[in-house]
């Protein structure tokens, strides 16, 4: 009996399909019910969004990023922003800095506000691949000195979440 009754059903589905092709339709029909997908929600739980910031009277910096899970060396789509706010002629400069699981300290420069722009400048989508795994990373903003040593300022940490 459960022989005839998926015999059924399917000719019952192959007459479907056939009305629905010569009538210009597309045919999807399926004898098993359709399956719950969660691969989106997956990808996005895989992906965590990131942020530090710091802000000081002579400037602002702030950079954005995303880590993925089972890609700890890798920065990807990292967004920064630096903003002049003492116009002093002594530009302004954010940084990502990573702490590795080794001790071991990396930075890469990002956007600078060297005229002293009304909207600070910005340095978008970008991806970073240090080789080794991340512990924790911040921004710093940072004023050119113009000498050896530049004023810098280091924001919040942010940890490997996964």
């Amino acid at each position: 009996m459960l022989i005839a009754s998926r015999s059924i059903k399917t000719a019952l589905i192959g007459v479907g399909s056939a009305a629905l092709l010569t009538t210009g339709g597309l045919a999807t029909a399926s004898a098993e019910p359709a399956q719950k997908t969660t691969t989106t929600s997956a990808a996005a739980a895989a992906k965590k969004r990131m942020s530090s910031a710091e802000s000081e009277s002579w400037g602002y910096g702030r950079v954005k990023w995303t880590f993925t899970k089972g890609h700890p060396g890798t920065f990807s789509n990292i967004d920064s922003y630096a903003k002049d706010k003492k116009c002093d002629s002594k530009e302004v400069y954010v940084k990502l800095e990573a702490r590795t699981t080794h001790g071991k300290t990396r930075t890469v420069n990002l956007a600078q506000d060297d005229w002293c722009t009304n909207g600070g400048d910005s340095y978008n989508n970008r991806k970073w691949e240090i080789g080794y795994n991340v512990k924790w990373a911040r921004a710093v903003v940072c004023k050119n000195e113009w000498g050896p040593n530049n004023t810098c300022v280091a924001g919040n940490k942010q940890y490997w979440p996964f």
